[in-house]
């Protein structure tokens, strides 16, 4: 199982308090094509995907940076 979790800014403003949404997944690329999906808008503030182990396999940032750990 797979959990994304996105982290975004309710009203847009950088600096407020960050909420968050998560979903889980079976599949690895279900949840990197949900993940990518929703890396958009002003309040957009990153989103990361997770095993059922805690580890994150796949981020993306705020400044759209994708970070791949699957071969780490």
């Amino acid at each position: 199982m797979f959990t994304t979790t996105r982290y975004f800014y309710p009203h847009g403003i950088e600096g407020e308090a960050m909420s968050t949404t998560t979903k889980n997944f079976n599949d690895l690329d279900k949840a990197i094509k949900h993940a990518k999906r929703y890396a958009t808008g002003l309040r957009f503030a990153g989103v990361q995907v997770e095993d059922e182990k805690g580890n994150i396999i796949y981020e993306i940032t705020s400044d759209m940076e994708a970070i791949d750990n699957r071969n780490n």
